[in-house]
């Protein structure tokens, strides 16, 4: 009897297991938002050009519950006036699930979760000075989001962007040398898990 006992439990356990296990990986997302310059602004540094017109969308793919990469495409519209200035960056990062570690979703009763991310882009800027300026990019910047159902999730994202050659101002003034530039955009949007598991790699912790 004992050993039927022990024998049942051992199966339970390994089909719960099994299906734990089972989430779905990839995540599309999509925002909207704005970016604020921290160098660079203009010549003089008084102008204070501001992106109203961001968005960006792309795609995430989570290795284990904790572990992921992510790839985005971000637009900027910069203005100051009659001003302006146009960023365009494609990026690859490494994310974690920081929520995790901390428990955050567990202490939430499964509802908020934390997200930080790291990577690196490419992209152009252009202005009516220069039309075509190549720019690579560093970024930094950490996520918190919230449970909509069992696929859909709510987030703001907060990302610091570091230039590491830029020959425009970001209001749209041709600097005429490399320099670095920076600036943080907020961006507020939707992560839809794809697949048909009823978890996600956000909620299977």
């Amino acid at each position: 009897m004992k050993k039927m006992f022990f024998a049942l439990l051992l199966i339970s356990t390994i089909s719960n297991a099994q299906y734990r296990f089972r989430y779905d990986k990839l995540f599309m997302e999509a925002g909207v938002g704005l970016a604020v310059p921290l160098t660079q602004l203009s010549p003089s540094g008084k102008d204070k050009p501001l992106s109203l017109v961001h968005g960006q969308g792309g795609f995430r793919y989570m290795f284990t519950e904790n572990v992921g990469v992510m790839g985005l495409l971000s637009f900027d519209q910069f203005n100051e006036g009659i001003k302006k200035s146009d960023q365009l960056i494609g990026s690859a990062e490494l994310c974690y699930n920081l929520g995790n570690l901390i428990e955050m979703s567990r202490s939430t009763g499964g509802q908020f979760g934390l997200l930080v991310h790291a990577g690196a882009g490419a992209g152009v800027m252009s202005s009516q000075y220069f039309n075509r300026d190549k720019i690579g990019v560093l970024m930094v910047g950490a996520r918190p989001y919230v449970f909509i159902n069992e696929k859909v999730s709510f987030f703001a994202d907060l990302t610091y962007k570091s230039t590491l050659s830029q020959k425009i101002y970001y209001n749209g003034n041709l600097i005429g040398k490399d320099i670095t530039g920076s600036n943080l955009g907020l961006t507020f949007g939707f992560m839809v898990a794809l697949g048909q598991n009823r978890f996600h790699a956000d909620s299977a912790y």
